[in-house]
């Protein structure tokens, strides 16, 4: 008799250890789910921001503008002489000044 009532308070204690650890492997899995969660949505985020500014940098009218005060500058620059400045000196020419 002794016998059945330890077998029976054995096999209920091995029964909620089993639970305990059951319990505990679920709670460190949901908590690895919810970080990777967590780093999705941050990824996410940080995706939307780069393809905004992506787009926000090569739209057409950005890039018109920009061309626009490129040849602005470059208008405003222009050499007075008619000549195509040296690229290369002549032969004979000294490089010093």
């Amino acid at each position: 008799m002794y016998f059945r009532f330890g077998a029976a308070v054995v096999l209920a204690v091995l029964v909620a250890v089993a639970g305990i650890a059951i319990e505990k492997r679920c709670l460190t899995l949901r908590r690895a789910l919810t970080r990777e969660h967590y780093r999705y949505e941050v990824l996410r985020d940080l995706y939307a921001r780069q393809r905004l500014q992506t787009q926000q940098l090569g739209a057409p009218a950005r890039l018109l503008e920009s061309l626009e005060s490129n040849r602005r500058e470059f208008v405003a620059r222009r050499p007075t002489d008619s000549r195509p400045p040296r690229i290369v000196s002549e032969p004979g020419e000294s490089t010093r000044e």
